[in-house]
């Protein structure tokens, strides 16, 4: 930890003492100019399309609607009058998974081409697909208690991931789909922050990996609260 942090320094100083010739400013775009609320933003693999939930039809509910990021034209995909939020597309770009409060809440999936949307899972929160398209990683709970879960995409039973864990939440594929990345902790009725971290757990079984992520940000000053430790791949 302590090389990866002097390496990571080095490299800032590098990029910070360059030539300001070679220093590119970021350049922000704005996709959406509604006055209500618009939330959830998530990005297509192939850049060209954004999801998103928002209440700018004006029936006083969210809703997902999906953008093209070159012409600025929207399109809405769910029209149900309780809240949908929490997209999230599949690897391949064809399927939008999210979070919708019809029911007493779920997650459902649709195709980005439009239709009826599928009920995958009951109360589950914040979906992401895996990199294979197959299966659901979800999360079910509220404030920072939670059991993770995963579903297959196309519907089924959902298996609960590292069951001996006290509260387990947002959840993260790796890239090669090998492991599901989630914040959480073992410590029976101890949700404060110094408790939590990062944990690595293989999705063909076995006890999950510590990443000391979470040890290594506070110890450093990183951390303010737990909410920081949130969302890896936000």
């Amino acid at each position: 930890a302590a090389f990866v942090l002097v390496a990571a320094t080095a490299g800032l100083t590098w990029w910070l003492t360059r030539s300001s010739a070679t220093v590119r400013a970021p350049v922000l775009t704005q996709l959406t100019f509604d006055s209500g609320l618009t939330t959830d933003p998530a990005l297509s693999p192939d850049g060209k399309l954004v999801a998103f939930a928002s209440d700018r039809s004006g029936d006083g509910n969210l809703d997902i609607w999906m953008q093209q990021i070159a012409t600025g034209e929207a399109r809405r995909l769910i029209q149900d009058p309780a809240d949908e939020s929490e997209p999230a597309f599949s690897a391949d770009g064809s399927r939008i998974a999210f979070r919708s409060e019809k029911e007493g809440g779920g997650i459902y999936v649709i195709s980005t081409i439009g239709g009826e949307p599928r009920l995958i899972a009951r109360q589950g929160r914040r979906p992401r697909f895996s990199p294979d398209g197959k299966q659901i990683v979800y999360w079910v709970g509220a404030g920072y208690i939670g059991e993770v879960y995963v579903a297959p995409a196309a519907g089924g039973p959902p298996t609960r991931v590292q069951p001996d864990f006290f509260t387990a939440l947002y959840p993260v594929w790796s890239p090669d789909g090998q492991y599901i990345l989630f914040l959480g902790t073992r410590t029976q009725n101890d949700t404060s922050t110094d408790s939590f971290d990062w944990w690595a757990a293989p999705r063909g079984g076995g006890p999950a990996i510590k990443t000391e992520a979470g040890s290594i940000f506070r110890r450093e000053g990183i951390t303010t609260g737990l909410s920081s430790l949130v969302a890896p791949d936000d």
